[in-house]
């Protein structure tokens, strides 16, 4: 064994660390990252679309103020983003939030209200 080898690896003593602190530190967002849907009212028509093209029957529509909305259940959904694709108006979106966190599967629920809130 060389005397060599062991001492290049000192140098790792004095490297800055690989890891992130966090949640006080992130990696900046990927440009394509698709995390959980976004959804605009105004825009929003109540058509079955998304609820149709959806391959693990994620979304469901609801009533909210006497019209049709999606309800979206992102613990089946695969965030393939068909919905966003299919949707006539465009009044889905897909958003970079990469950290959805659920206590209850009655969180993982999105009705259309929560649907419409912009990540915090």
């Amino acid at each position: 064994m060389s005397i060599i080898r062991p001492l290049s690896l000192v140098k790792n003593l004095f490297a800055k660390p690989m890891t992130l602190r966090f949640p006080q530190e992130s990696l900046p967002h990927v440009p394509r990252y698709r995390g959980r849907q976004l959804l605009n009212l105004e825009k929003c028509t109540g058509c079955p679309v998304c609820s149709l093209v959806c391959p693990n029957q994620a979304i469901e529509l609801v009533e909210l103020d006497g019209k049709k909305y999606p309800q979206i259940h992102l613990g089946k959904c695969c965030f393939c983003a068909l919905c966003v694709e299919y949707c006539p108006r465009g009044a889905l979106q897909m958003t970079h939030e990469a950290m959805i966190t659920i206590m209850s599967t009655a969180d993982a629920i999105y009705d259309p209200r929560k649907l419409s809130r912009p990540a915090a």
